[in-house]
């Protein structure tokens, strides 16, 4: 007989409302046990009872009196960032590997430029190598490990096979978890490097602020994630968000995925690169990275490519925001990060295709993490899966 759990009202209701705390402490830092119960319309003694469970557990702790504005001072919570460790890992232009604490406070990060080029096992097994070195190096022990999450380019995509290049190709078959599962005794969590960004956005940036967003990756490939309610939304399959892939020119230029002008073949980074080496006439026998390009952005051919692709990939923004409307949507990626021109250009024109007069106010802004370097995407992810809501099982 197949055991599953089968929880009952009561203890799933108890189960949402913990994860619910769970989250607002995580996203307000010190916070009171009365201001808890004020945002989420718990009642207090609800809300004393799961904060002193989580106290049990090691998740939260005491940090001492806040501030009063009139009767006595609050006691003040906070999550204990020392409690499980997060190792993140994101394989996009340049691959990271960061390890922080449960509040996303990074202890040490890891970056290799070059792996961008290298092929997928290749790119796995250097970053097998450098997780297994910072355990040992900090000592964390296997139940200290919330998980490991891996930001990556995609599995389960259309690869054209007479493409004989592309910047993703061997990716399209190659099982991440799996491979990683094979190496480490703690919970793995993939998902393509899109989705961990916003991830990161939704836990640690501009997503705080608004519930409805979209963000844009534009990078060594293209993509987006689509926020509602302070959600991502994942599609029937789990493959919303390929943005990269909306057709912008019919008949344009050939994608390795078998389709035709497709945004990914104007506006990635492998694209721009492409494109300026080939018409400045570079050094053909080196691979240039993004960032040595970027050197030549002044050049008025160079310039004129930027433009020229700024301005496909703000039609595409555009066309986002007529059919999902939202508040903000949050530009990253290395295109943008390292490209004045190209920002410039893209946030002056996606409001010329906008089509209702509300929507033009969406805000349009670059992501403040990525500027900061700090690779939190795949942490969001391993955070995000530690502290989702709980689903009911069934009998089996």
């Amino acid at each position: 007989m197949n055991s599953k759990i089968v929880i009952g009202k009561p203890e799933l209701l108890k189960r949402i409302n913990r994860n619910s705390i769970i989250k607002l402490i995580f996203k307000q830092g010190n916070i009171s046990r009365s201001e808890i119960a004020k945002i989420t319309k718990l009642t207090l003694p609800s809300v004393m009872r799961i904060v002193d469970g989580l106290t049990e557990e090691g998740l939260v702790i005491d940090v001492g009196k806040g501030d009063s504005s009139g009767g006595r001072k609050p006691n003040l919570i906070c999550l204990n960032r020392d409690h499980l460790y997060i190792l993140g890992v994101e394989i996009a232009i340049n691959t990271l590997v960061v390890l922080t604490d449960l509040s996303g406070c990074t202890i040490e990060r890891w970056e290799s430029p070059q792996m961008a080029y290298d092929t997928p096992t290749k790119m796995l097994e250097e970053i097998n190598s450098v997780i297994t070195k910072l355990i040992q190096k900090y000592n964390i022990p296997r139940d200290k490990i919330a998980g490991i999450g891996i930001g990556t380019p995609g599995t389960n995509f259309k690869h054209h096979k007479s493409k004989s290049y592309a910047i993703l190709k061997g990716w399209e078959s190659i099982d991440v978890k799996a491979w990683f599962k094979d190496k480490f005794d703690c919970p793995v969590y993939i998902d393509n490097v899109a989705r961990t960004r916003t991830l990161s956005e939704l836990w640690f940036g501009r997503g705080r602020e608004v519930k409805h967003f979209i963000y844009v990756f534009v990078d060594q490939g293209v993509g987006c994630g689509i926020v509602s309610n302070s959600a991502i939304y994942e599609g029937a399959n789990g493959v919303a968000g390929e943005f990269g892939h909306s057709v912008i020119e019919y008949h344009g230029r050939e994608c390795y995925c078998g389709n035709r002008g497709c945004i990914e073949m104007y506006v990635s980074a492998g694209a721009i690169i492409s494109e300026i080496s080939e018409t400045l006439k570079l050094n053909p026998n080196k691979k240039m990275t993004f960032r040595e390009v970027m050197a030549y952005e002044n050049e008025d051919e160079a310039n004129a490519i930027l433009i020229k692709s700024a301005k496909v990939l703000s039609v595409g923004i555009a066309n986002l925001i007529n059919i999902f409307n939202p508040q903000m949507v949050v530009i990253g990626g290395i295109v943008p990060i390292n490209s004045k021109v190209f920002t410039n250009v893209l946030f002056h024109e996606v409001n010329q295709s906008i089509f209702s007069n509300a929507a033009v106010e969406t805000e349009i802004v670059l992501s403040e993490i990525e500027m900061s370097a700090s690779g939190l995407g795949s942490v969001a992810l391993v955070v995000n899966e530690t502290f989702k809501s709980v689903v009911v099982a069934e009998q089996g």
